[in-house]
């Protein structure tokens, strides 16, 4: 089992195969110089969004790094029609297909947490490690009990800060939609939470 400072290194080095394959001659030489550049740099600036939101949408551990590969390879034959600064909302957005690709090679299997990710820098002390590693799992548990509908619009909004109308656009529904997807995820998750006493008292 990894430690928590060994998979905060596998995070930091995550992109470096990632920006191999978008770097090679084979890749660079078929686009611009500057979409070559604005692909190298959404790789760097985006690549913990994307591999923290395919976790969140349900793509176990060991399928990652292999799904974050095809979101940003996805991402660099659509390049020069995604607009300036939405780059952010496309990634997630071809993330929500691929793990549903994802799930569905799934759905004869049982579904397994994994106890050995984190997915951001925990407090250097056992209990800080500790207390990281318990809310994100059951920060999981309760995202599996949404569909994958309505996990993307709660995750991408509660989670990654992005705006309804962004998540919307991102998604390709209507503002309606990603609304009442939101209000029926903030539900459910809710009610799971409410089950499974959360907020830390006792029973």
């Amino acid at each position: 089992m990894s430690t928590p400072a060994e998979n905060e290194n596998r995070i930091a080095r995550a992109p470096a195969p990632l920006l191999e394959l978008v770097q090679g001659p084979a890749g660079a030489a078929a686009r611009p110089a500057g979409l070559q550049q604005r692909l190298v740099g959404a790789v760097r600036q985006h690549h913990q969004l994307v591999w923290r939101s395919l976790r969140r949408f349900g793509v176990p551990e060991r399928d990652l790094d292999d799904a974050a590969q095809q979101v940003f390879l996805a991402f660099s034959h659509r390049l020069a029609k995604v607009e300036v600064g939405k780059e952010a909302s496309y990634l997630v957005a071809v993330g929500v297909r691929v793990a549903a690709n994802a799930r569905r090679k799934l759905s004869r299997s049982p579904e397994v947490l994994s106890d050995e990710v984190e997915t951001a820098p925990a407090p250097h002390t056992p209990e800080g490690l500790l207390s990281q590693k318990q809310l994100r799992e059951e920060l999981d548990r309760g995202l599996l009990q949404l569909s994958l509908e309505q996990r993307a619009v709660f995750v991408l909004f509660e989670l990654e800060g992005f705006s309804l109308p962004e998540i919307a656009g991102a998604l390709e529904i209507p503002l309606g939609t990603a609304t009442s997807r939101l209000r029926r995820a903030r539900a459910h998750f809710e009610a799971w939470a409410a089950g499974r006493n959360i907020d830390g008292d006792e029973p």
